[in-house]
C-alpha cells in the first residue's frame, strides 16, 4: 500500500504536480533533517542541505529514476549532500589555512626585505578572489559579502535583503558554485 502511494506521488511529481511535491516534503522533511543532524549540528546548515535535496528533486523531477523506495532515495541524497558539503568544507578550510600561512610568510619575509615575490603572488591571488567576487550577480554578491565579510547569519541577511532564509541559502549556494568554478585553478 505504501509503495503504491509512493509510486503515485513519484508519478505525479514527474508530471509537475505541486501537491505531490508538497506531500513528499511534509512527509520526509523532518526525517531528513534528523538524518542530516547525524553529520552536522548547525541547524541552518542542516536545513540548507535538506532543502537542497528537495530543490534538486523538483528541478530533476522529469528525469527521476527511483529504483528503490522514495524514503531510501531521499536518505541517500541527504547522505551524499552531507558528504559533499563536508568535503567542500575541508577544501575551504585547507585553502584558508594555506592563504593564512602564505600571507604570514609573505609579510614576515617582506618585513625582512627577503622575498617580495611571495608578496606579489599573494596579492595576485587576493586580486583574483576579489575579482571573482565582483563578477557575482548582484544578489549573490550581496548575500556572500554579508555572510563572509560581515559575519551575518542567514536570518539577518534575509531581513536585510528582504528575502526568505531559503532565498539566502540559494543565493549563497549559487555564489559558492560560481566562485568554485572561477577559482578552480587555485
Amino acid at each position: 500500500m505504501a509503495d503504491q502511494i509512493n509510486a503515485e506521488l513519484i508519478r505525479d511529481l514527474k508530471i509537475g504536480r505541486q501537491p505531490a511535491f508538497d506531500s513528499i516534503f511534509r512527509k520526509y522533511y523532518t526525517f531528513l533533517c534528523i538524518e542530516a543532524r547525524g553529520y552536522f549540528k548547525n541547524a541552518e546548515l542542516i536545513e540548507e542541505i535538506v532543502c537542497d535535496v528537495f530543490t534538486k528533486l523538483w528541478q530533476n523531477r522529469e528525469s527521476l529514476d527511483i529504483e528503490i523506495s522514495l524514503r531510501e532515495y531521499l536518505y541517500k541524497a541527504v547522505h551524499n549532500n552531507c558528504i559533499n558539503y563536508y568535503r567542500m568544507q575541508r577544501v575551504q578550510e585547507k585553502l584558508k589555512q594555506n592563504v593564512d600561512e602564505n600571507q604570514k610568510r609573505a609579510f614576515s619575509l617582506m618585513d625582512l626585505g627577503q622575498n617580495p615575490l611571495e608578496y606579489t603572488i599573494m596579492n595576485e591571488f587576493e586580486k583574483q578572489v576579489n575579482d571573482a567576487i565582483e563578477l557575482l550577480p548582484p544578489r549573490y554578491k550581496q548575500a556572500f559579502k554579508l555572510s563572509r565579510f560581515d559575519d551575518k547569519t542567514y536570518e539577518e541577511i534575509a531581513v536585510e535583503m528582504g528575502i526568505s532564509i531559503n532565498g539566502v541559502k540559494m543565493n549563497m549556494k549559487k555564489a559558492l558554485e560560481f566562485l568554485r568554478k572561477k577559482l578552480s585553478e587555485y
